[in-house]
């Protein structure tokens, strides 16, 4: 592949929202108000955080993904991760619902999948710096893709 993110180094700006306020940006995703709170506690957790986001081309730049951080705030991040598991977008795919222990066991033997992005609204991000441009390279044209192979299919005899 030739494309390579842009990656900001950059504050989050995430606290202080009300529930309501959460309620109006989510509207129409069938959540529920303990939903609303969870996505508040994230919120209020990363607020300040200064973390790596990236921007990438497939979402026309509209969201800043989660990228890497800092070891020293590795507890914060746990501690979002397991609130924003609460209100997990696929209700079947909690398996860390209301079960702290678990999901902190996971995540310290680093097998903790979020199975998706983390991503924050531009409102909500404060750039400081830019440590990567967006890299976006034609493909090269003495490159021949491999061709697929032929699959043979078996007759069967009636």
């Amino acid at each position: 592949m030739n494309y390579q993110p842009k990656v900001i180094r950059c504050r989050l700006k995430t606290g202080g929202k009300t529930i309501q306020e959460i309620r109006e940006k989510n509207k129409g995703q069938g959540m529920v108000y303990r939903d609303f709170e969870n996505i508040k506690k994230t919120y209020d957790v990363l607020d300040g955080v200064v973390l790596l986001l990236s921007l990438w081309a497939y979402d026309m730049h509209a969201s800043y993904h989660l990228h890497n951080w800092d070891p020293a705030d590795d507890e914060r991040m746990m501690t979002a991760f397991y609130y924003a598991e609460q209100y997990h977008p696929f209700r079947d795919m909690r398996p860390y619902r209301n079960d702290f222990e678990k999901f902190k066991a996971d995540w310290t033997a680093g097998t903790y999948d979020p199975g998706s992005a983390f991503t924050f609204d531009p409102a909500d991000v404060e750039e400081i710096e830019t440590l990567c441009e967006e890299i976006s390279l034609p493909p090269d044209p003495n490159h021949t893709p491999a061709k697929p192979k032929q699959r043979k299919h078996k007759r069967r005899r009636r």
